[in-house]
């Protein structure tokens, strides 16, 4: 079935609540971009609009968890980005969990398959402290990799905190990360120990979009990959520590 039809049959399963029926399943990672895209376009086309990327399976872990060495794509919508201090419901979302990540936001257009990496440095703006907020979706059967890239890899929302002039960060992989959940230490880490490096990892993203006429605009957030990942639980408060760069907090109820 080829993607346009793919995605029309994919968006009224998800519509009836149904997120991984077990037809989804066998697609390549250039099917799966392909019908991710065609979703996006349905999103836009019922009043929402595109508000930038994710970067996925950035940790070697995460890729040995799922045996699969890829760095797929999805799409952050404008209606789930959030600034610091968001209170979210845990309850309106299924198995939500939260990821310290540091979110980008483009300067000048990035696009082409042979995109190097000054150039993505030189169109970066600015670097900030972030969230990622992922949903654990229900579906009828499990998914493979290529199933969870058409749901953009649980990705549900972001919360964007304080951040500086990328220029003015010398280094982005030595970033460290602490983050406090009610007050206590959960995890500290330094980006070069859990993470590609952030300036390839968007390389990347700018290649991969590049077959599907897209690029990074400016303005757009683009999020590169989870220090580690926790449960949020209704009644949690979290606070990432981003040193150099910023911090942000979000609660659930």
């Amino acid at each position: 079935m080829e993607p346009n039809a793919l995605a029309d049959r994919l968006w009224v399963s998800r519509r009836g609540g149904d997120a991984f029926p077990a037809w989804l399943n066998g697609l390549s990672l250039g099917e799966a971009h392909a019908v991710q895209l065609r979703l996006l376009a349905r999103h836009v086309a019922a009043g929402e609009t595109l508000a930038g990327w994710k970067v996925g399976l950035t940790s070697a872990r995460a890729r040995t968890l799922l045996g699969v060495d890829e760095r797929p794509f999805g799409f952050v919508l404008a209606s789930r980005v959030f600034r610091a201090g968001a209170q979210l419901s845990a309850e309106a979302l299924r198995a939500p969990s939260i990821e310290p990540e540091l979110c980008f936001t483009i300067g000048r257009r990035l696009n082409g398959a042979d995109i190097d990496r000054e150039e993505v440095t030189a169109g970066l703006a600015r670097v900030a402290a972030g969230f990622e907020i992922n949903e654990r979706r229900a579906g009828s059967a499990r998914p493979d990799f290529a199933a969870l890239v058409t749901d953009c890899l649980t990705q549900w929302g972001i919360v964007e905190g304080g951040g500086v002039e990328a220029s003015k960060l010398a280094d982005l992989n030595a970033v460290r990360c602490t983050l406090l959940r009610d007050g206590e230490k959960v995890y500290e880490g330094v980006s070069r120990d859990e993470l590609d490096p952030h300036v390839e990892s968007l390389r990347r993203l700018v290649a991969a979009l590049a077959p599907h006429g897209l690029g990074l605009e400016p303005g757009q957030k683009v999020i590169t990959g989870a220090f580690a990942r926790f449960d949020a639980a209704p009644g949690t408060r979290w606070r990432a520590i981003y040193h150099d760069v910023g911090e942000v907090e979000a609660s659930f109820s």
